[in-house]
């Protein structure tokens, strides 16, 4: 199960023409303040969402993390211009 965390995040994206940003791999502080950065090797399903009047786009993904598959979303605020590391 994964849990909420809505972190502010550092995200290398992808653009093309007439299509969402794709994240190619991110980077995030854990609560003792130590960096990791992560290479999304799946975007599992993109949802673009509408709450209290803020449009995003969710991105469910899957990296190898320390050997381990995990899963993952990453959200774009569209008028913020901002990533955040959703839920873990």
């Amino acid at each position: 199960m994964m849990r909420i965390l809505s972190e502010p995040i550092d995200t290398i994206v992808k653009f093309k023409s007439k299509e969402k940003p794709i994240p190619y791999k991110f980077r995030y502080a854990d609560k003792k303040e130590v960096y990791h950065e992560i290479k999304i090797d799946k975007i599992l399903m993109i949802e673009e969402t509408k709450v209290a009047g803020i449009k995003a786009f969710v991105y469910l993904c899957q990296s190898e993390v320390d050997g381990t598959a995990k899963l993952y979303e990453l959200k774009y605020l569209i008028s913020d211009c901002r990533w955040e590391l959703y839920k873990m």
